[in-house]
């Protein structure tokens, strides 16, 4: 079998602006970002629709946020979800950013139509592991990064970074910014390098794995973060 040829790929001067987070702007192809809007358009499989927030301890795929009920084109060749993102994770893996052997049992597919309230600034829920992997499709948005502990920076500085996340974007959280920091974005429009960003529908295709008893790759990190939210 012949070896993949993968495309070089350099990671976004945002990249720099937390300690474990990269943006990679345009890194899905056209046809990527075709073929996930067709699969998020189709919906799932089993003409399920989650009404309320996905359920955090479950693996699979878990859709939210949808205006309707889909059902599954009956005959249509079309993938699914994860098999279409599987190429742009093996590219994200043959980069290093993610490592090798690492993979995901969760995806988690968000709806997000134009004029929605945002999404409030959290930190992933602590079930899940180390790396997290967005996708991001359709209208470009802001995303605000915050630290948790401000104490830990400098106080005569901002301690807000801001990601901008248009079409076709991945993002990857882990270590420092996965449970350090915490993220959101605010209800539109927004501005980013002084110029508004049009509205829009927006979807999101996170991947992410739930921590279980044996992995221990992860233990000290998950620590930590609980002491902090002690404090």
């Amino acid at each position: 079998m012949a070896t993949p040829e993968f495309q070089s790929f350099e990671p976004s001067p945002s990249s720099s602006l937390v300690e474990g987070f990269t943006h990679l702007p345009n890194f899905l192809e056209l046809e990527e970002v075709q073929a996930l809007k067709e699969a998020a358009a189709a919906g799932p499989k089993d003409e399920t629709l989650s009404t309320g927030r996905p359920l955090a301890a479950t693996p699979g795929v878990h859709w939210h946020g949808f205006p309707r009920t889909h059902s599954w084109q009956n005959g249509a060749q079309i993938a699914g979800i994860p098999e279409t993102c599987l190429p742009a994770l093996h590219r994200l893996r043959h980069l290093g950013v993610l490592p090798a052997g690492y993979s995901f049992d969760q995806v988690i597919v968000n709806f997000y139509p134009e004029g929605c309230e945002g999404i409030r600034m959290h930190v992933d829920r602590a079930n899940f592991d180390d790396i997290i992997v967005g996708f991001s499709l359709g209208a470009a948005v802001v995303m605000d990064l915050e630290p948790l502990d401000t104490r830990e920076h400098d106080p005569t500085q901002s301690h807000a970074k801001h990601v901008l996340l248009e079409e076709g974007s991945v993002y990857v959280f882990s270590g420092h910014v996965r449970w350090k920091w915490k993220h959101g974005i605010k209800q539109g429009p927004h501005r980013y390098a002084d110029e508004e960003l049009p509205l829009g529908e927006r979807t999101s295709i996170t991947f992410r794995r739930l921590r279980r008893p044996d992995q221990k790759e992860s233990d000290d990190l998950w620590m930590t973060h609980q002491e902090s939210k002690k404090k």
